[in-house]
C-alpha cells in the first residue's frame, strides 16, 4: 500500500506548486491591471482573475478537491462576497482597512456574477490542463 501513496504525495506535492505557480500568476496580472485605465474590459477580466485565483489557492491548500469542485467553490465565494457588498459591510471593512477594497471590492456590480462564471468555466478548462496526469495523456 506504502508503494501506492508515495507516487500520491509527489502528484500531490507537484500539483500544490502548479496551483501556487497559477494563483501567483493570477494575482500577478491582477495587480498588473491596478496600472491599467479602468474599462469595462479590464474590470470583467479582474473579476475573472480573481476566481480563477481563488480556484488556484483552494487546489493549493486541498489538491485532492477536484476541477469542479474548487472552480465551483471559488465561484461561489466570489459571488458571496460579491452579494455581501449590497449589505454595505465591505465599504464599512474598506474604510477601516483600505486595502480590503482589492478583497471586498467596493460596489456591488451584477456584471461581475457573470465574470465570475466565466472566471470559474476557464479556472476549470485551465485546472484540467495544467493537473492533467501523465497517464491521462
Amino acid at each position: 500500500m506504502s508503494a501506492q501513496q508515495a507516487p500520491a504525495s509527489i502528484g500531490s506535492a507537484r500539483l500544490r506548486v502548479r496551483a501556487l505557480v497559477a494563483a501567483v500568476a493570477c494575482l500577478a496580472i491582477g495587480a498588473g491591471l491596478q496600472f491599467v485605465p479602468r474599462t469595462v474590459v479590464v474590470d470583467l477580466l479582474g473579476s475573472v482573475l480573481y476566481v480563477g485565483l481563488i480556484a488556484f489557492l483552494l487546489r493549493a491548500v486541498w489538491p485532492r478537491l477536484g476541477d469542479a469542485t474548487s472552480a465551483a467553490a471559488a465561484f461561489a465565494v466570489a459571488a458571496t462576497i460579491e452579494l455581501l457588498q449590497l449589505t454595505g459591510l465591505p465599504q464599512r471593512l474598506v474604510e477601516v482597512f483600505p486595502p480590503a477594497r482589492l478583497v471586498f471590492g467596493s460596489s456591488f456590480d451584477p456584471i461581475d456574477l457573470l465574470a465570475y462564471v466565466v472566471g470559474a468555466l476557464l479556472a476549470f478548462a485551465a485546472q484540467r490542463l495544467l493537473f492533467r496526469r501523465r497517464s491521462d495523456s
